[in-house]
């Protein structure tokens, strides 16, 4: 039987240290791979993302993400964290750079300070509001809260930049903590094929923003850092009048994973594009493994 060898990495993204932030294997070479054997590969690393690195007619790249359940067209932290690891072999260099994803081209931009690679910025455009929930007491009930523990001057929104998340702003970092979702309860508020919410609270002492990502249905119960899900907060946040960008863009904080053991720091540009806006989402990772899978 012949073996066939495909190098890997492991990441740890949206952090500057070690065992912090969000875990990710990136396969380097996946050519010759089938659609189930990513799949099950993906599985057997059992993180919330695994990347899948493929050559590309329109970009550096083209990279291919799986969950443990299902293939994703978008996703933040392997966004970045293969560019990273791509970054660390060569291939890009410069100032910016592209990744070929399910949705199209994304663009990037490489922030370094002496030569070394310090934070990717993953260009999420105009994220796209596609409904206001009003059931705030079914809203509360699905993540195990209270209604008077949502946020009572900010609404619930699902809103997308390549996939759907529905955004949950509650008062406290109380509430927070103790959030858990319900899938069977959330089911009326979300996309049936992307259930994933992103709760957050403004009572952050160290940041803009405190977040949790639940996306159970994706096979990830919890998430700690969860980039696909910052463009569209950020957009959010613009909206809904919490930061002011119609005088320039502006940079915000959010720190996701704490809960989890795994602090994660997630940062977000957003600026106006035609009245709407526009957000860039960006963040460090650190290299934590390197192997080789023998199939």
């Amino acid at each position: 039987m012949t073996t066939r060898s495909y190098p890997f990495e492991r990441w740890d993204v949206f952090t500057a240290r070690l065992f912090g932030g969000n875990p990710l294997a990136v396969v380097l070479d996946a050519n010759g791979l089938e659609d189930a054997e990513m799949q099950a590969l993906a599985r057997e690393f059992n993180l919330s993302e695994t990347a899948f690195v493929l050559p590309s007619a329109r970009a550096e790249a083209r990279v291919r993400y799986f969950t443990p359940a299902r293939e994703l067209p978008i996703a933040g932290h392997p966004t970045v964290g293969t560019a990273f690891a791509l970054d660390a072999r060569g291939v890009f260099g410069g100032d910016r750079g592209r990744l070929e994803l399910g949705v199209g081209v994304v663009g990037l931009t490489f922030e370094r300070s002496g030569g070394r690679l310090e934070r990717v910025w993953m260009d999420q455009g105009r994220p796209r509001r596609l409904a206001r929930v009003g059931d705030r007491a079914g809203v509360a009930r699905a993540l195990g809260l209270e209604v008077d523990e949502l946020d009572a001057d900010l609404p619930l929104e699902v809103v997308a930049a390549g996939v759907p998340f529905l955004l949950v702003p509650l008062r406290d970092r109380s509430g927070l903590a103790r959030a858990r979702l319900d899938l069977a309860e959330v089911a009326p508020f979300v996309p049936a094929d992307h259930r994933a919410v992103l709760a957050f609270t403004l009572d952050a002492d160290d940041a803009r923003v405190r977040a949790r990502m639940f996306g159970e249905a994706l096979g990830v119960v919890e998430d700690p850092a969860t980039g696909s899900a910052h463009g569209p907060l950020g957009a959010f946040l613009a909206w809904t009048g919490v930061v002011d960008a119609t005088r320039g863009p502006v940079e915000v904080l959010s720190r996701q994973g704490v809960e989890m053991g795994r602090p994660s720091e997630i940062r977000l540009r957003i600026r106006l594009e035609e009245g709407e806006p526009a957000v860039e989402v960006g963040g460090g990772a650190v290299r934590v493994a390197r192997g080789v899978l023998e199939l």
